[in-house]
C-alpha cells in the first residue's frame, strides 16, 4: 500500500504565518512531503500562488482555509476551529465571506457560526474538518470524562450538519489522545487528517 507524507494545516504571511506560500512549498518539498494544504485564517488570498508553487515543485497542493467559529451545543457555547479543504477558490460565497472577515481579529471571527462555515465550505465543493479538538476548552478539562463526553456530542451534532473529518494527528496531541480521536472519527465515519499548524520555524 502506498504511503504519503502529508501536512494539512499550515499558515502563510497572508494570515498569521511568516513565510510566503512559495517559501512554504519550498520548505516542505525539501522535507519530502507529498501532499500539503495551505489553511490561512479567514482568507484564500494565497491559494493561487500556493497551488502554482506546488505544481512547479512537483508536490500536490490542496486549497484550504481555517475559520474561527462558534457553535452552540445544548448548554455549551464552544469556540471551534474549522478547516476547509478542496473547495473552489473562485466560489462567490466563499470569496464574499472572506471579504467580510478581512481585517477582523481571530476573536471577532467567532461571530461566524460553525454551521454557517460548514455550509459555505460544502457549497464551494469542499470538505469541512474539525481542527485542534484537544484545544476546545469549552468542553471541559482536557482529558477528563466530561471532555470526551462533550466532544462526542459535538462531533455527532456537527456530523449531521455536514462535517466530513477530524484533525486527529498533530504534534500537540498525546499518543492516547490521537488513538481516541481516531476511534471517534471511525465511529462517526469521519475522515482523518494530520497537520502541524505551522506558522514559522520559530514555532515549529
Amino acid at each position: 500500500m502506498d504511503t504519503y507524507k502529508c501536512n494539512y494545516h499550515m499558515h502563510s504571511h497572508y494570515s498569521d504565518g511568516t513565510l510566503s506560500p512559495g517559501q512554504l512549498v519550498r520548505k516542505f518539498a525539501q522535507e519530502e512531503y507529498d501532499v500539503i494544504a495551505l489553511t490561512d485564517h479567514g482568507t484564500i488570498n494565497g491559494i493561487k500562488e500556493f497551488l502554482a508553487a506546488c505544481e512547479a515543485a512537483g508536490i500536490k497542493g490542496i486549497p484550504g482555509i481555517e475559520f474561527n467559529t462558534e457553535h452552540v451545543l445544548e448548554d455549551l457555547k464552544c469556540s471551534v476551529y474549522l478547516l476547509g479543504y478542496n473547495f473552489d477558490p473562485d466560489d462567490d460565497d466563499l470569496i464574499k465571506l472572506c471579504g467580510e472577515l478581512k481585517g477582523k481579529t481571530a476573536e471577532d471571527r467567532t461571530d461566524l457560526s460553525t454551521e454557517d462555515a460548514i455550509k459555505v465550505i460544502s457549497a464551494a465543493g469542499g470538505q469541512a474538518f474539525l481542527a485542534d479538538p484537544a484545544k476546545i476548552e469549552d468542553l471541559g478539562e482536557r482529558g477528563s470524562d466530561e471532555y470526551w463526553k462533550n466532544l462526542e456530542i459535538l462531533l455527532k451534532d456537527l456530523k449531521k450538519k455536514g462535517l466530513k473529518g477530524l484533525e486527529c494527528i498533530t504534534p500537540g496531541h498525546s499518543d492516547e489522545e490521537e488513538f481516541r480521536f481516531v476511534q471517534l472519527a471511525g465511529k462517526y465515519h469521519l475522515h482523518i487528517s494530520s497537520g502541524t499548524d505551522f506558522h514559522s520555524d520559530d514555532l515549529y
